[in-house]
Order: structure tokens, then C-alpha cells, then sequence
């Protein structure tokens, strides 16, 4: 499982907002320039249409189970923001709601349809990382017991949250992938990754922001995902 957060002003910190600064601040932090400016725009671009490639990160992983485990359970907690939201959204309440006010057909026909969708990929992801660590003689990690608030209650902000988990999740495969040992697990993993990076996409439209907002994503290590997702992990204690 993922390790508990221990900032004894955690719990009274508002989870959407903390979340949003968290992300911003670790995304901002990672956008620096890898490989001694391999990986720069070319110098003929305009600088204000190209971030920089991220740099590589350190690894805080001690093994290939350690990093599907990581992603298993980052999977999980998106499965289950996605099970609440809908089971807690109408249908009708998302299609009227603000952020998807200015939409007409064919999205506000198939906007619900498409979460579900969405949901049904991340619990795949959970389960088929699972049995891959069974296959490599590891035990998965248990699903944590996950606290939302208001996330998945108002459908604003249930997107604006869904856009901020999708975008962490990018950027957690793109930090743990490097570091991968088994070479067989690379190509399942990059495809998962590229599968996250549509459900991004897709709701940053909804959100009505750029659905590609950079040249490069940012890679943030195990640490930075941890304190965005620690926020919505309840403690056991």
C-alpha cells in the first residue's frame, strides 16, 4: 500500500484545492531541460508554443514489483473516484451542469457513456497489474480505503479532479517507467500510459482547456505522485 502521508495538518486541508496546488506546483518544479539540452525545442520555435523535456528523475523504487504495486494502486484509486462519481452523478446532473454548458450533441450524448468507459480501462489496468505481480511470484498490493469529498458529489468538480488524477497518472508512468528492469514489462506499461494520456485529452475538453497543453509531459517521481495521491488515501491509524 501505499505509505501513509504523515503532515499532521493533512486532514483539515480542503482535498480539492490542496490537490490542485500540489499538481501545479510539482509539474512546475520537473519542467527542466534532460540530457545536457538533447531533448531542447529546436532554437528556431517560438519559445511561448514548447515547455522542456523533464529531466530524468531519481529512482525510488527497489524493484519491478515495487513499481507495478506503485501503479496498481494509483489505478485503484482512480477506478474507484470514477465507481463513486457516477454512482453519485447523474447522468442528467453532468450534462446540465456548468462545465458542460457550452457542449451540445454529440458530447453531452455520450459524455456519461464515455466515463464509464473510462472507469471500466482503470479497473483493467488494477486487475491486469495484479496477476502481472502474481506471475512475477509477488503479492499485490491491497486496494486503500479512499476518501473523495465533494470530488465525486458536484460535477464540476468531479472533471476538474478527474483531469488533475489523469494527468498525475501520466506523469507517474513516465517517472517509473525508466526504471524498469524486466524488458517485457515495458511495452504493456507504455501502453497503459498512452491509454491515460487520452482520458487526459478527453477531459481536459470537457474542462474546455487545451487537451495538449505542452510539447512534453512532465515525469514526477514516486514521492511527488504520493502527495497528491495521499490526499484522497484514508489513514489506517
Amino acid at each position: 500500500m501505499l505509505p501513509d502521508d504523515n503532515d499532521p495538518d493533512r486532514s483539515t486541508q480542503p482535498l480539492y484545492n490542496t490537490r490542485r496546488q500540489v499538481l501545479a506546483g510539482s509539474a512546475g518544479a520537473l519542467g527542466v531541460l534532460a540530457l545536457g539540452g538533447a531533448f531542447a525545442a529546436p532554437a528556431a520555435a517560438d519559445d511561448d508554443e514548447y515547455d522542456e523535456a523533464p529531466e530524468m528523475i531519481e529512482n525510488e523504487f527497489e524493484d519491478d514489483i515495487e513499481i507495478l504495486n506503485f501503479a496498481r494502486t494509483l489505478e485503484a484509486l482512480e477506478f474507484r473516484f470514477y465507481e463513486q462519481g457516477l454512482d453519485n452523478i447523474s447522468e442528467d446532473e453532468l450534462t446540465d451542469s456548468d462545465v458542460l454548458s457550452d457542449f451540445g450533441d454529440p458530447i453531452t450524448d455520450n459524455v456519461y457513456d464515455y466515463l464509464g468507459t473510462i472507469r471500466d480501462h482503470e479497473e483493467i489496468h488494477f486487475e491486469v497489474l495484479g496477476a502481472v505481480v502474481e506471475e512475477l511470484d509477488g503479492d499485490p498490493v491491497d486496494e486503500p480505503e479512499f476518501d473523495f469529498g465533494s470530488t465525486v458529489e458536484e460535477p464540476d468538480e468531479f472533471i476538474a479532479t478527474a483531469i488533475a488524477l489523469e494527468d498525475t497518472g501520466v506523469s507517474a508512468y513516465a517517472g517509473a517507467a525508466p526504471f524498469i528492469e524486466n524488458e517485457d514489462l515495458v511495452p504493456p506499461a507504455l501502453s497503459i500510459h498512452s491509454v491515460e494520456a487520452r482520458h487526459a485529452s478527453f477531459l481536459r475538453v470537457l474542462d474546455k482547456e487545451a487537451p495538449f497543453p505542452a510539447a512534453f509531459d512532465p515525469a514526477l517521481s514516486k514521492s511527488d505522485v504520493l502527495d497528491i495521491a495521499s490526499q484522497f488515501i484514508v489513514d489506517e491509524d
